[in-house]
């Protein structure tokens, strides 16, 4: 049995996953073993030179099965703050991090495991020698416990399934060594037929240019090229582990050579008292849970319904589907929707991204979030994405649309929160009720026709729902923006019209009389307080307004 204590004097961690970069907003949590043994291999360069490598060697392959963890109780957090670069230019640095309580250890436990007098002495140097891990600035104070029967809430799934108290979280860990000699011989077998090609591809080219070239029959792969192509594979997992992060990553590696990433489960990540600060008084509830959002490609708010979805259904299985996400009647027909519209909002906002990309996700429930509301909100910050680029959520803070709302993109401020007596359409309108009929717009007055018949679907949306009963009583003017050049809004400084954007949710239902988009502006007679949000998918990010 080998188990190893750390804990974060400073409150702490800072760890950026594999493949994601330093300023998406993402932490690796729990540290994966990958991380922990790379972190050996460095005190024993830097502050062990009396130790033979064959030593090293010998703990690391004991220590390249796979661990379980007893993880503590945590919380997100960040920072946001500009540091120089070059030509005296300022970058904002998006910091995020794990907070734990300093006395709350985290304990990495290898039940199986187990090492000589001389191996136990060795590590007990190497731990108690870490000054930190992860990052720089995450402090540790490392120990090797002489016993451990605590409990362990982290392990490897091993094909046991995921359940309702846990969640799936991917890890890199080092592969056997077997296991990468057999891929390495599969890789250099592909190289050198690469090599080969690209050799014959020079050839083939001279020819065709009438030059002087070798038959390709003769073109052939020399003991130097092998030798060549042999020193970028590592020989061993040892080697594999001490190559640089930045060079694999020029090199176009998806992950280091000789590891793999394994499934864990993890208890449900429990939120500790350190919560984003709240923004009103605890006698009302919030209305607003406003997120940050990272990835290393993040969708265009063209994606909104999609992505508006894919939050519903994280929150939902966090929650165990409570009733202000799911949006459901309670009572004897549980399908039946919720009246009102007062449950959860998801809408995605793209605020100054030279991309039209997505930059924040708002949730706004008129109803407001209770206490478990508030843990779930808390606990959310992922949401598995397409192609394996999974999307990161930061939360931001939790009040009301005043707290956030304003014109000041720059300050972090919320458009779609903002108030305003000219609103204009962000997302497409798609009707939920059928238009009286197929109008053709290239004629005036069919376009007139559809602009009465959008009006009186705009007064109908806004009756339906409490919350904005004050905005129809101050609402004086609808105008439909039907014109092919204007029917669309500007993202990343370019115009994208309303065909662009997914217009039709990947499950569910949802009353939708129309499948076309259209754009309009609403005036009222003094300003009202968004969001403004109406027609199909409105509650997943479709037909959003923003201040003109």
């Amino acid at each position: 049995m080998i188990a190893i204590e750390m804990k974060f004097p400073t409150g702490k961690l800072h760890a950026t996953p594999w493949g994601r970069h330093v300023n998406e907003g993402s932490v690796e949590w729990p540290p994966s073993p990958w991380r922990f043994l790379r972190a050996l291999l460095a005190v024993w360069h830097h502050k062990f030179h009396d130790v033979t490598e064959e030593e090293m060697r010998a703990l690391i392959s004991t220590l390249s099965t796979t661990p379980s963890y007893q993880l503590p109780v945590t919380s997100n957090g960040h920072t946001r703050h500009y540091m120089p670069a070059e030509h005296d230019k300022k970058t904002k640095i998006f910091d995020t991090f794990i907070a734990v309580s300093p006395d709350d250890p985290l304990v990495i436990y290898w039940p199986d495991v187990e090492l000589s007098d001389t191996q136990k002495t060795l590590l007990t140097q190497l731990v108690e020698a870490l000054s930190y891990f992860g990052r720089a600035e995450s402090w540790v104070i490392a120990r090797l416990l002489p016993e451990y029967d605590g409990t362990i809430n982290s392990t490897p799934l091993n094909g046991h399934g995921v359940q309702k108290h846990q969640e799936l979280v991917r890890l890199l860990a080092p592969t056997t060594q077997s296991e990468h000699e057999r891929w390495r011989a599969k890789m250099l077998e592909d190289l050198q037929q690469r090599e080969l090609k690209a050799k014959q591809d020079a050839e083939l080219k001279k020819k065709e240019n009438g030059k002087k070239f070798i038959p390709l029959d003769k073109v052939m792969i020399t003991p130097k090229d092998i030798k060549k192509l042999e020193s970028t594979l590592p020989e061993t997992v040892f080697d594999a582990l001490h190559a640089e992060t930045n060079d694999l990553r020029k090199a176009g590696w998806n992950r280091p050579p000789a590891s793999e990433w394994i499934d864990y489960v993890c208890d449900k990540r429990m939120t500790s008292s350190s919560k984003p600060k709240r923004l009103i008084q605890k006698k009302e509830l919030p209305t607003v849970a406003r997120y940050a959002i990272a990835g290393s490609v993040r969708p265009r708010l063209t994606e909104a319904l999609w992505i508006g979805e894919r939050v519903r259904t994280s929150l939902l299985k966090i929650s165990d589907a409570a009733p202000v996400f799911l949006g459901r009647q309670k009572g004897s027909d549980e399908k039946a929707p919720a009246q009102g519209h007062l449950h959860a909002h998801y809408l995605s906002e793209s605020n100054k991204d030279p991309q039209g990309r997505i930059t924040h996700i708002t949730v706004y429930a008129p109803q407001g979030f209770s206490e478990s509301d508030e843990n779930t909100l808390n606990q959310f910050n992922r949401t598995w994405g397409s192609g394996g680029h999974d999307l990161q959520y930061v939360l931001l803070g939790l009040g009301q649309p005043e707290d956030f709302g304003g014109l000041d993109e720059k300050k972090g401020q919320s458009p779609i929160l903002a108030g305003s007596d000219t609103w204009i359409s962000r997302t497409p309108f798609v009707p939920a009720d059928r238009l009286r009929r197929a109008y053709q717009l290239i004629d005036p007055k069919e376009r007139h026709r559809c602009e009465l018949d959008l009006a009186r679907m705009i007064r109908k949306e806004l009756l339906r729902r409490n919350w904005m009963s004050e905005h129809l009583r101050k609402l004086v003017k609808i105008e439909a923006i039907l014109t092919p050049d204007t029917a669309g809004t500007r993202l990343g400084g370019t115009h994208t019209t309303w065909l662009k954007f997914k217009r039709n949710r990947q499950k569910g239902g949802g009353r939708q009389g129309d499948s076309s988009g259209f754009g309009l502006k609403l005036t009222f007679s003094e300003p009202v307080r968004g969001p403004i949000v109406l027609g199909y998918g409105c509650h997943f990010g479709l037909g959003q307004f923003l201040p003109e």
